[in-house]
């Protein structure tokens, strides 16, 4: 009598092609957004051809799963300006009112011009830079203007802060000011004056 053999998921097949060493796992969407950040991070310029290479893709696949270089540098952008807010909302974390724009601006700031691989971009690739960066309605300055916009409004809606304007036209200008310390001052050999930018933001809402 012939034995039948019950069909199994991909998923078990698979992993039963791993141990037994007779597949070789394949690079996915997700594995080229993770080296392109740690290639950001590590090297002079982003290179998608290296960039395929490293995954072991053509670069038409690239393409497909990241669109184009300017497309994949601001969405790589956009991945560390959202950390720069998780690190402003944690340092900021049980306090309120004032204190707590003054001291997650000040954690979002340090957080950016400590950052070398963005100040590096900034030098490098500086008119690329200033416009994935700084460009109005953007993703990278839209997202940070998105995060912003949330914190005071959290903080207008426990009554700790009275808003004088919409939080989001609020939040815009705190980016702008934000902007103009971060990456005109990485351009010159002088650090950022953090403790300027703080305190200007902070007008606009004390």
């Amino acid at each position: 009598m012939e034995a039948t053999v019950a069909p199994t998921s991909k998923a078990f097949a698979a992993h039963r092609g791993e141990a037994a060493g007779t597949s070789t796992p394949k690079a996915t969407p997700a594995d080229a957004f993770r080296l392109a950040i740690r290639t950001f991070m590590r090297e002079p310029r982003l290179d998608m051809e290296k960039l395929a290479q490293e995954l072991g893709i053509s670069k038409t696949t690239l393409y497909r799963w990241t669109g184009p270089r300017d497309q994949l540098l601001s969405e790589v952008l956009c991945f560390f300006g959202e950390e720069g807010i998780r690190i402003g909302r944690e340092a900021a974390d049980g306090r309120s009112g004032i204190d707590r724009i003054e001291t997650f601006t000040r954690g979002f700031v340090e957080s950016i011009v400590n950052f070398e691989p963005v100040r590096r971009f900034v030098r490098n690739e500086t008119e690329l830079a200033f416009r994935l960066l700084t460009t109005r309605g953007g993703l990278v300055q839209s997202t940070v203007v998105e995060r912003v916009t949330e914190v005071l409004e959290e903080e207008a809606g426990t009554g700790a802060i009275t808003l004088r304007a919409p939080a989001g036209d609020l939040a815009y200008a705190m980016t702008r000011i934000i902007e103009g310390f971060i990456y005109n001052d990485a351009m010159t050999e002088n650090g950022p004056d953090v403790d300027n930018a703080v305190r200007i933001v902070c007008l606009l809402v004390d």
